[in-house]
């Protein structure tokens, strides 16, 4: 998960540095650090880790986050980008709730 991890806070960096008005970028930030927190979890699977929430779907969000971020403000492209990011943080947070086997 480091690479995940790391990717996270490429993503932070750029929103950062970003035009975005910043309840806008409070809101993507809040949400990139609960899926920090989440991936920080030792009891993620490894189906999550490599799958559903493998390297590439780290690297889409972060293509993803550099658009927005470093092509000019779209307001229905951090729309995308928010339904993205909830969608990885219910894949991760659900994987938290199962109980071990």
């Amino acid at each position: 998960m480091d690479n995940q991890y790391r990717i996270i806070n490429q993503c932070l960096q750029l929103l950062k540095q970003s035009e975005m008005p910043t309840i806008k970028k409070l809101r993507v930030e809040i949400q990139l650090i609960q899926m920090k927190r989440l991936l920080l979890n030792d009891a993620l699977p490894n189906e999550v880790r490599s799958g559903c929430c493998g390297e590439e779907v780290f690297e889409a969000l972060l293509h993803q986050m550099r658009g927005i971020c470093c092509g000019g403000y779209d307001g229905e492209a951090l729309s995308n980008l928010m339904e993205r990011i909830s969608g990885m943080l219910s894949i991760l947070g659900s994987e938290q709730a199962l109980p071990p086997n």
